[in-house]
């Protein structure tokens, strides 16, 4: 129904056009929208990866408070997500939390101002995916055959060349799914960008509410969602050409 509205002038019935894929293409905004939608995905999806991965790898090898930190890693997904992005905009607004504790510690003198920017936007994103990411790269971790990284360091490989010829291959699976499920979702957001960034940080999802809710020019907005949900396709297809299994999060090849 989707893909048939975004072919129409208008609500049915209308004629069939493709003004709407042709406005999208061809107009500066809109293609500036899907950049900055494409470098903030990106941005986060990296800061995930690189935070999840050290945190789910240090729980997995180096304590043996694997529940206690496995729970502090889930808390947040125990508040309303509408909740945590209030919490949010109360920590980085102008006079808030983070502007007090800069101040208390004699960093900054004036307000940071980090509220409806990309880094606010950027700090959001990240709260509320890492703990995902997280728990994705320890059902790999965890998985991974310990004897294997011994038998590494009995043949003289340091823990660098331990890490990239032995664990990263071995967790490859995990990594893809941990990517992907960062990805999809923030690719498609709308909530967060219009809370914590307003208008100056503009994502596609933002445009697509805007046209179903305010503008009612639903055939553009089913075409930006036509569009969303192909890169979705283009991400999944894409994982699973690069050899990652996104449902199976085993760390150790058959």
């Amino acid at each position: 129904m989707m893909v048939g509205l975004s072919f129409l002038e208008e609500l049915p019935p209308a004629p069939i056009t493709l003004d709407n894929y042709a406005i999208l293409f061809t107009n500066s905004v809109y293609l500036d929208t899907i950049w900055q939608t494409v470098v903030i995905t990106l941005e986060t999806t990296a800061i995930a990866l690189v935070l999840g991965y050290v945190l789910a790898y240090s729980i997995v090898r180096f304590t043996r408070r694997t529940f206690a930190l496995l729970l502090l890693v889930i808390l947040p997904f125990w508040t309303n997500y509408i909740v945590r992005m209030f919490a949010w905009i109360n920590i980085l607004q102008e006079g808030g939390l983070l502007d007090s504790v800069l101040q208390f510690l004699h960093i900054v003198n004036g307000s940071v101002g980090l509220l409806y920017s990309h880094e606010a936007v950027l700090v959001g994103f990240v709260y509320v995916y890492l703990p995902l990411a997280t728990i994705t790269f320890y059902a790999s971790l965890s998985n991974l055959n310990p004897h294997l990284i011994e038998a590494s360091k009995d043949l003289g490989a340091g823990p660098i060349k331990t890490f990239f010829k032995i664990t990263l291959p071995m967790t490859l699976n995990g990594v893809t799914a941990g990517i992907v499920l960062v990805m999809i979702p923030v690719f498609g957001a709308f909530v967060t960008p219009t809370m914590l960034g307003g208008v100056n940080t503009t994502m596609i999802g933002m445009v697509i509410e805007t046209q179903f809710t305010e503008s009612f020019n639903w055939p553009f907005g089913a075409t930006l969602s036509v569009v969303v949900s192909a890169v979705v396709v283009l991400v999944l297809v894409g994982s699973y050409l690069g050899g990652g299994n996104v449902m199976g999060l085993g760390g150790e090849e058959e």
